[in-house]
């Protein structure tokens, strides 16, 4: 199934990297104790859930749920490993071109995946500063 999978997310356009976060499910799940956990739904009806770990001002740990296509695993999966261990202020300033660059790009169609990854980053953040005042 796995051979079969792949063949298909390459004809479609993904790049291996991208491919290897799909099959593997990377960072996928809720955390034991999140700081903050945070749901964003894209136009196309994909919704991601954030879930971050924040001490100190740093993302010590980011794993997601979502409901959606393999452009939004392989977004979403890229956001969280760029993410941890980052500082808040610098992990603000991801935006969806550098998943994209992360990944090595997405088929034309699935940047949309990434833009609903680094919009659900920053609604989690913001959400976590008005937390924490």
């Amino acid at each position: 199934m796995d051979d079969k999978r792949i063949a298909l997310l390459k004809a479609m356009g993904y790049p291996d990297k991208a491919i290897d976060f799909i099959l593997n499910k990377t960072n996928v799940g809720e955390l034991e104790k999140a700081s903050i956990s945070a749901k964003e739904q894209g136009t196309c009806g994909d919704i991601m859930i954030l879930h971050l770990d924040i001490q100190d001002e740093v993302i010590r740990e980011a794993r997601y749920d979502y409901i959606g296509c393999a452009g939004l695993q392989a977004a979403a999966s890229a956001l969280t490993e760029m993410i941890r261990n980052v500082p808040l202020a610098e992990a603000q300033k991801i935006e969806s071109k550098d998943i994209l660059d992360y990944l090595g790009g997405l088929p034309q169609q699935k940047h949309e995946c990434a833009l609903l990854a680094s919009n659900t980053l920053k609604r989690a953040l913001k959400d976590y500063a008005a937390e924490t005042v």
